[in-house]
């Protein structure tokens, strides 16, 4: 009985009630339809979240001299104290709060300079300071900078170029913003953030063309009486004084000052660079890429990161290769792109990780310098000594990917080491690291290659000739092209040759010597003009019967030609 008594009102109260909340629910929503539908697209729209009430919406957004009652008639809200959540809010633009926004310099490599519109003289740009509207940026040779944006988007201003801030601002905490540049000269590189609300804007403009854009990634170019939009991402509508385009992803368009923008055209693909896969110790860094159809050339970009945020290193290039500048150890990043017909620039290929592990550098190389022919089985290998070390790895090897390492010293001393036993006729590679005073073992210099050959046979001068007077001297030849430098002197040791000749056939023919005794040796000089050793001191006499003062032919004591 009691449970009918109580479970009849809250049925008929049910049943009472579901029309009316309905109805409720649908009036609401067809307003909001209705005011959707009359609000003029310059609108902002604010989806109301719990405990939003008008009053405070409006201290947050809304221009002082605009009341919040205006808010409340213009949405139709019925109570201001209780907003539902979900609920969608319009305000007019002209509504809405705008300040002035500012430009931060996030990073800048060289010597950049900004006018201010109180200030005659331009002051240093440096990393850190803020700009509002009015200033105009100049950046020298090798000189680059990024600016960062109200909303967050950023532009990299390049060398040689002059970028005015016309109009910095923002629309209270709603993140629209108003970013409006020129760019008189130079060049300039876009990331902008995707644009909300129908107020944001953000646009280059150039002596002749205005690009704008709602969220992209774009290059601008100025100078020389034209103007290159370059779009990566997104799309940039470009125009100028007769017309409009909407360049998409992917192509570009040049426009003469005082001109219509051309035809949007193909951009070049991005260059397949060959990218390092590890840490870079070998120097000079050459990067590779294969080449594009209908490049004319290629612009290469160093940076310290693959935020390209400023630029180490931004040049043009003629072929698919490019050499690095040197550089100290760290990461960086590289990115290629063609330049095709028109001179618009293409995409980008990007290396975002180009480590360099370069130190200690390797010591310059004495001997035996590459290719070059070794006889002493045990040789010497001998480097200079580096500032920056304080010993040196050395290794020997059979191949060039030092593969089989047939010797290895891993803390040499000094400016050179020997082998630690006698090698084998044949060809060899070598190469010399430096170790710094933390233990850190630096790059090897490249793999000298060098032969390891037979030592020219030592000549033994044969048994003196007579003939009418003469002396003639001869030994076993050697190989074709090889000298025989030979020395005569009263004293085994040589100290003063009074004979020193260097002939091309194993033979020398000496006349009127003076009488009495006589000690020859001989040394043969390779192709390459090594000196082997010299012969053993042979002993000869030359009687007081063919006593004479002339030498080979001359008047002269000594015989003495030039090697």
């Amino acid at each position: 009985m009691t449970y009918r008594v109580w479970g009849r009102p809250r049925l008929e109260r049910r049943t009472c009630t579901a029309p009316i909340v309905q109805r409720i629910v649908f009036a609401i929503a067809l307003a909001a339809a209705t005011v959707a539908q009359a609000a003029p697209s310059s609108d902002w729209t604010y989806r109301v979240r719990p405990k939003d009430n008008i009053w405070d919406l409006a201290a947050r957004y809304l221009k002082s001299e605009v009341p919040w009652q205006k808010l409340q008639d213009y949405n139709h809200v019925a109570d201001p104290l209780h907003l539902p959540p979900g609920m969608t809010l319009h305000i007019p633009v002209a509504w809405l709060r705008l300040e002035p926004a500012k430009a931060k310099v996030v990073a800048v490599i060289g010597e950049a300079t900004a006018k201010l519109p109180d200030s005659a003289a331009p002051v240093p740009v440096k990393a850190g300071m803020s700009f509002g509207y009015g200033a105009s940026l100049s950046t020298g040779n090798d000189t680059s900078l990024t600016l960062e944006f109200a909303d967050g988007s950023r532009v990299l201003v390049q060398a040689n170029s002059e970028l005015a801030l016309d109009r910095l601002s923002a629309y209270g905490d709603t993140g629209m913003v108003d970013t409006r540049l020129r760019l008189q000269r130079g060049r300039v590189n876009s990331d902008v953030h995707p644009l909300t609300g129908s107020a944001a804007r953000f646009s280059v403009s150039t002596p002749g063309t205005i690009s704008s854009v709602r969220g992209t990634h774009f290059r601008v170019v100025a100078g020389d009486g034209a103007a290159r939009t370059e779009v990566v991402g997104g799309k940039v509508d470009v125009g100028g004084e007769k017309r409009h385009v909407l360049v998409k992803s992917g192509r570009g368009v040049a426009t003469a000052d005082g001109a219509a923008p051309g035809q949007p055209q193909e951009l070049l693909p991005a260059p397949a660079i060959a990218c390092p896969s590890g840490p870079v110790n070998q120097f000079p860094v050459e990067l590779h890429w294969p080449a594009l159809a209908g490049a004319e050339h290629y612009r290469l970009q160093l940076a310290p990161n693959d935020k390209f945020e400023a630029l180490l290193l931004d040049r043009v290039v003629s072929t698919s290769t490019a050499t690095l500048p040197d550089l100290p150890d760290g990461s960086y990043a590289v990115r290629v792109r063609g330049i095709g017909a028109g001179a618009l620039e293409g995409l980008d290929g990007v290396c975002p990780n180009v480590t360099i592990d370069g130190t200690p550098q390797p010591p310059l190389i004495v001997s035996p310098q590459p290719d070059s022919k070794v006889r002493d089985k045990r040789p010497e290998f001998r480097w200079t000594e580096s500032v920056q070390a304080v010993s040196y790895r050395w290794q020997l090897s059979t191949d060039a990917a030092f593969g089989q390492v047939l010797a290895e010293q891993d803390n040499a001393r000094g400016d050179g080491t020997r082998a630690p036993q006698a090698l084998p006729l044949g060809r060899y590679y070598w190469r010399v690291a430096s170790r710094d005073s933390s233990g850190k073992v630096g790059p090897y210099t490249h793999a000298l290659p060098f032969d390891l050959v037979e030592e020219p046979p030592v000549p033994v001068p044969g048994e003196p000739k007579r003939s009418n007077g003469d002396l003639v001297l001869s030994w076993p030849g050697g190989t074709p092209g090889q000298h025989y430098h030979v020395q005569l002197a009263r004293d085994p040791q040589f100290a003063k040759p009074e004979v020193d000749a260097t002939v091309d056939k194993p033979e020398l023919d000496l006349k009127k010597l003076k009488s009495g005794k006589w000690y020859v040796r001989v040394q043969t000089i390779d192709v390459d003009g090594y000196a082997g050793p010299w012969s053993p001191a042979q002993k000869t006499r030359i009687s007081c019967a063919s006593c004479r003062w002339a030498i080979a032919g001359g008047g002269a004591a000594l015989l003495w030609l030039a090697l």
